[in-house]
């Protein structure tokens, strides 16, 4: 953690330098690695300047297109509903595994909804004693035990599969039309409302349904077509076509569970974000020199932000409260974090991993040959 200095970064605090440092139009004059490099650094200094209106205009955005993002949540969940009752049928109808699969997709996707609009509902929900900091981590929780409940149907599905194929030739009864033609609507209906959910995915809310659409298009073509193929060509096509499909749902959803896990672990904010941290707090009051550390971490969906400030050590009580009290206001304010915490310093000189107790244990670094030693002393202690 480096301390950085208002004073050494002039081009970092002045907004119309910055406007003057983007290349804009000449980004497209450039090529290969160059022209990547100054779109980035581009797409950089649009997030710092737009740092003093992010909440409001966030908040304003929302405001605006609320009854769309309803319809978009709403007619997804519908559709899911729908989709499931689709599935069902031609599965019962038809008895073919790789549509008892897509079935077994459709339910979980509506089980899943379903513990999101409870979960975001409950993490609303304030309780300032039992739960001082929120409920927001409540949301990753219940994805992580979703996601272990779709691990156990897939791998039912898989078993299942399995026997099918170990107990060799089966007769099932032949695929009917109207249930293919049931499947084909829901499909359809699916594609649409991934197409709408599509311009409005920078929502969280809508972008889970996107996902969820497009997925759910990839497994219900391809369960239909094994379905198919193993009513005309060769029977056991559909349980292969079960197996693929309860694999990738095995594999999507343990991705999400370790993704949540991590996100419940603490993992670090990526580097361009604490770099926007960073110039918020630089340009936020005339009386903050120096930053000393910064932290931002997620506790959840969101991120908790740390940072130390270093101010004069003649700045009266009065003012360096309210300065940091406001700082911390500002960073809250931000789209993407849940709480912010300021502490002011007056020198920077000090080892900043003092001021909290270790969290990891320091260990000495030691060449090959003492670790091999070190081993045959532990074994063979007598010949040490």
């Amino acid at each position: 953690m480096t301390s950085i200095s208002a004073d050494h970064a002039p081009t970092l605090l002045d907004p119309d330098l910055l406007r003057r440092a983007r290349l804009g139009d000449g980004v497209a004059r450039r090529q290969g690695p160059v022209r990547k490099f100054y779109s980035r650094q581009d797409r950089l200094i649009d997030d710092y300047l737009r740092v003093e209106d992010e909440e409001r205009v966030a908040s304003d955005e929302e405001a605006r297109l609320r009854p769309r993002i309803r319809f978009a949540v709403y007619g997804s969940f519908i559709v899911n509903v729908g989709l499931f009752a689709i599935q069902l049928y031609a599965a019962v109808s038809t008895g073919s595994l790789s549509l008892f699969a897509t079935a077994a997709d459709a339910f979980m996707d509506l089980v899943s909804s379903s513990v999101m609009v409870i979960t975001s509902r409950l993490a609303r929900r304030p309780s300032i004693y039992r739960f001082p900091v929120g409920r927001t981590r409540i949301e990753p929780v219940g994805i992580i035990v979703f996601c272990a409940l779709m691990a156990t149907v897939s791998v039912e599905l898989m078993i299942e599969s399995a026997r099918t194929l170990g107990q060799g030739h089966r007769d099932p009864a032949p695929l009917q039309p109207l249930p293919l033609a049931l499947v084909g609507v829901a499909i359809l209906s699916k594609s649409s409302l991934m197409v709408y959910c599509f311009f409005y995915r920078r929502f969280p809310s809508v972008r889970v349904f996107f996902l969820d659409h497009r997925n759910d298009i990839v497994v219900n073509v391809f369960g239909l077509i094994m379905s198919i193929a193993g009513d005309r060509f060769a029977w056991y096509l559909d349980p292969i076509g079960a197996i693929c499909i309860a694999l990738l749902i095995l594999c999507s959803w343990s991705s999400s569970a370790f993704e949540q896990a991590g996100l419940l672990a603490g993992k670090s904010a990526p580097r361009a974000y604490i770099s926007k941290l960073i110039y918020v707090t630089l340009t936020h009051s005339s009386h903050i020199l120096k930053v000393d550390t910064c932290r931002a971490y997620h506790a959840g969906q969101n991120y908790y932000v740390e940072v130390d400030v270093v101010m004069d050590a003649e700045t009266p009580l009065l003012i360096s409260h309210d300065v940091g009290q406001s700082l911390q206001r500002k960073l809250e304010g931000l789209a993407d974090v849940e709480r912010a915490f300021v502490h002011i310093d007056y020198e920077h000189e000090h080892n900043i991993y003092e001021e909290h107790k270790p969290l990891y244990e320091k260990t000495e670094s030691r060449s090959f040959r003492d670790r091999i030693r070190f081993c045959k002393a532990a074994m063979f202690p007598r010949d040490a």
